[in-house]
C-alpha cells in the first residue's frame, strides 16, 4: 500500500462500523485510498457487499489486505495519513493507542471507551451513528496537515498514560483494596 491512504485496522464487523465508514469516506469525497485491513469476523458479508456495490472507481480505492501481523502493523499505520475508527462498542480499542504510538492522527467515535482512552483532546471525535460527521472527519483530516500534526503529537503525549507498569500498579490497587474490603483506593 502506497501513501496516501486512509487506514481502518481491526477485524471486519459490525459494531466496527465499516458499512457507515464505507459510506463516510464516499461521501468525503477524498483522493486518499482506504485500506480496510484485519481479519473477518461474524457478519462481514454485508461489509464486503458495499464494497462490492460501489462504482468500479470508487471500489478500485478501497484496499482489502486481509489480517495484518503484528510486525506489519507499525509501517502501515506509520504511513496511514490517519486512522479512522468509528466504533460503535469498544472495551478498550487497542488500535487507537497502537496509530498514536506511531504518531498518526485518528478519528475515533465518542461514545464507549474510546473517548476515555484519547483522553480529551488526542483523537478526532466523531458520532459513530452520523454518517456525515464521519465524513467530515474524513475530510478534515485528510486535507488540514496541521490539525494531523496536532493530534499527532497530542497523542504520543496521551499514550504515555498507558505503561504495563502503571497498569501493573493499579491492578495491584484493586487486589490490594479487594482484600482490605475497600471500594475504592488511590495510590498517590
Amino acid at each position: 500500500v502506497t501513501p496516501p491512504y486512509l487506514l481502518y485496522l481491526s477485524t471486519l464487523q459490525p459494531r466496527k462500523n465499516l458499512l457507515r465508514l464505507i459510506r463516510a469516506y464516499v461521501q468525503s469525497g477524498v483522493p486518499h485510498q482506504l485500506v480496510i485491513a484485519g481479519k473477518r469476523g461474524w457478519l462481514a458479508e454485508p461489509i464486503l457487499d458495499e464494497i462490492f456495490h460501489l462504482d468500479m472507481a470508487t471500489a478500485k480505492r478501497i484496499i482489502l489486505p486481509g489480517f495484518v501481523p503484528d510486525a506489519d502493523k507499525g509501517a502501515l499505520l506509520s504511513g496511514a495519513t490517519a486512522l479512522l475508527y468509528p466504533s460503535l462498542y469498544e472495551g478498550f480499542g487497542f488500535p487507537v493507542l497502537e496509530a498514536q504510538v506511531c504518531g498518526t492522527a485518528v478519528l475515533t467515535a465518542n461514545t464507549s471507551s474510546l473517548p476515555e482512552i484519547t483522553g480529551d483532546d488526542s483523537a478526532f471525535l466523531v458520532d459513530p451513528l452520523d454518517t456525515a460527521a464521519i465524513a467530515d472527519g474524513i475530510k478534515q483530516l485528510a486535507t488540514d496537515a496541521t490539525l494531523r500534526d496536532k493530534l499527532a503529537q497530542r497523542g504520543l503525549v496521551n499514550v504515555q498514560r498507558f505503561t504495563w507498569e502503571k497498569t501493573a500498579v493499579q491492578v495491584l490497587d484493586v487486589l490490594e483494596a479487594a482484600v482490605a474490603g475497600e471500594t475504592a483506593v488511590q495510590r498517590a
